[in-house]
């Protein structure tokens, strides 16, 4: 199953702290949205491991890793 991120998002990556940054846009509201993904968390999310994975996000930013959804557009939809 295809993640958000890896098919509507651009990325730039840090290696000085070995994180990821996935920049795209909301689904719902059209703006951007970033989250910042450590390396070791992603390759994990990259092999097949759930979404759970990523133990330093919080669940909105997973939200929009696996769905495009931000915080705002999550409070639009389910207001």
């Amino acid at each position: 199953m295809g993640r958000y991120i890896h098919e509507n998002c651009t990325y730039t990556e840090n290696h000085a702290e070995g994180t990821y940054t996935f920049t795209g846009p909301c689904v719902k509201t059209g703006k951007p949205y970033s989250v910042t993904i450590p390396g070791h968390e992603l390759w994990d999310l990259n092999q097949g491991e759930p979404i759970m994975c990523l133990k330093s996000l919080g669940a909105d930013d997973r939200e929009f890793v696996m769905t495009g959804l931000s915080p705002e557009g999550w409070n639009e939809v389910f207001a």
